[in-house]
């Protein structure tokens, strides 16, 4: 069986239900891992690192320096910074991530969760560990710069809400963590 590659699984389709990614899927997304570093080079706006941080999205980062994050479109088109998506649509949260990783052997271990609420507070899905397949071999350091967390909100029948996603980034091997939430507002 070919080894599973830690660009398999950067993009993570969060749904009320959490999907299996096929075999098939997991190549696509590997095939695409380098646009997601080219799209972060195309689509980076211009500023210092307060202003790279778009979508109104809340960060803590305790250890991690964090250069850019913001929300695209599987298209590779940023999501606009009001937030109004479609309901099913995918919307892909960007952490470029500069420094914080704790190296071992060429090798980093992150952790990744989130979970995603209504604004009154119903939870949605609660996601499992993300990265949890790399627990014993690590990724390539350089991997771990780009971090791509998807969501897709399947339904929310008030649409005068909105959905919260929250998310956690951190190192399995240090103290190194993101923290960090945004709102997502249907159309």
């Amino acid at each position: 069986m070919k080894q599973l590659t830690f660009h398999s699984f950067l993009t993570f389709v969060l749904l009320f239900v959490l999907v299996a990614a096929t075999h098939a899927q997991k190549k696509k997304v590997s095939k695409n891992t380098y646009k997601h570093s080219q799209q972060a080079k195309k689509l980076s706006p211009a500023g210092d690192t307060d202003e790279q941080v778009k979508n109104g999205i809340k960060i803590n980062a305790k250890g991690f320096k964090v250069a850019e994050a913001y929300l695209f479109y599987d298209d590779e088109t940023p999501v606009p910074e009001h937030n109004r998506v479609e309901l099913n649509q995918n919307i892909n949260l960007l952490l470029i991530i500069d420094s914080g990783w704790s190296v071992l052997e060429g090798k980093v271990f992150p952790g990744s969760k989130q979970i995603i609420r209504t604004s009154n507070g119903v939870e949605m899905h609660d996601s499992e560990e993300l990265f949890a397949a790399f627990n014993d071999t690590g990724v390539p350091e350089e991997d771990a710069r780009y971090i791509t967390l998807n969501a897709v909100i399947t339904e929310l029948s008030d649409k005068k809400k909105h959905a919260v996603v929250n998310f956690r980034v951190w190192d399995k091997k240090g103290d190194s963590e993101i923290t960090g939430s945004y709102k997502l507002f249907i159309k």
